[in-house]
């Protein structure tokens, strides 16, 4: 009997370490333990009712066909009325797209831009997907260790040390997932003022937990405090973490149109776009 070849490309992959910790702690808890399940970035509370009787009024409407690719009209604006109301952010509704969760986001940009070799400074502590969707698009993470000492956040002799002409991407989580560490709009400044030097490097901002801030941080997100970068930031948002809409599945970004265009080809091959009840209730 022929034996299984998997593919090169994951030879150094194995599945999402977070999923497995979390079907490992749910087990647990399923058998009695008294577990408290920390893997996922997972809100204590359910969905709004409001949004839940979007998604109903949706079904019950006929809306579970196909929609357009990276996201419905109604969807689209809304995204765009966000990025301006809370980010001061103006996106033409060419320069949104929507995808299966940030995830998607993020491999769809990664696809699309990567090629073999291009690398991808991440600052460390990090979510653990970043690092293998980079690889099996093809790129090299190039991982950059951010101790308490700096507060868990990248600075920009790092930033300046880490470049090299290979460098495609920063990639920027914040407020961050593990560490939690935030960056304002004053620890960004600096940042942004060593890409402005390097107009080869792009900037891909994953604002996901932006509504989940303590201590009086005020957010902000890299494009609006300096917009002389906008052309080449990617900012990445979604509903899972404000909402609690984990499950519902979807994520959404705001970038240069060529960008978005190229993901969307990625996008057509894959997912097509998101469940178009998701989107009714993301909408919402």
């Amino acid at each position: 009997m022929a034996q299984f070849r998997r593919a090169a490309r994951l030879d150094p992959l194995e599945v999402s370490e977070i999923l497995t910790i979390g079907a490992k702690a749910a087990e647990m808890k399923r058998q009695g333990a008294p577990v408290i399940i920390l893997g996922a970035g997972e809100p204590d509370f359910d969905t709004p009712q409001h949004i839940k009787d979007a998604a109903a009024a949706a079904m019950q409407a006929g809306e579970t066909k196909y929609t357009a690719l990276g996201g419905t009209l109604e969807l689209r604006r809304a995204v765009q009325a966000k990025f301006k109301r809370d980010n001061g952010l103006d996106y033409a509704l060419d320069e949104i797209t929507a995808g299966t969760g940030a995830k998607e986001i993020l491999f769809d940009a990664f696809m699309a831009s990567l090629n073999p070799g291009d690398e991808v400074i991440v600052p460390t502590p990090y979510w653990t997907s970043y690092s293998d969707i980079i690889r099996i698009a093809g790129g090299e993470p190039v991982l950059v260790p951010c101790g308490s000492e700096t507060g868990f956040r990248l600075t920009a002799a790092q930033l300046e040390a880490a470049i090299t002409p290979c460098t495609r991407w920063l990639l920027l989580n914040s407020p961050s997932n593990p560490a939690g560490a935030g960056y304002s709009a004053a620890d960004y400044k600096p940042l942004l003022e060593v890409l402005l030097r390097h107009p080869d490097v792009w900037l891909m901002a994953d604002d996901m937990y932006e509504h989940i801030t303590y201590g009086g941080f005020e957010f902000a997100t890299p494009a609006q405090v300096e917009p002389r970068l906008k052309d080449r930031v990617l900012t990445i948002n979604g509903v899972s973490k404000a909402y609690a809409m984990t499950g519902w599945r979807l994520g959404y970004a705001g970038g240069p149109k060529d960008l978005i265009d190229a993901m969307k080809v990625v996008q057509s091959q894959s997912t097509s776009h998101p469940s178009s009840v998701s989107q009714a209730a993301a909408a919402a």
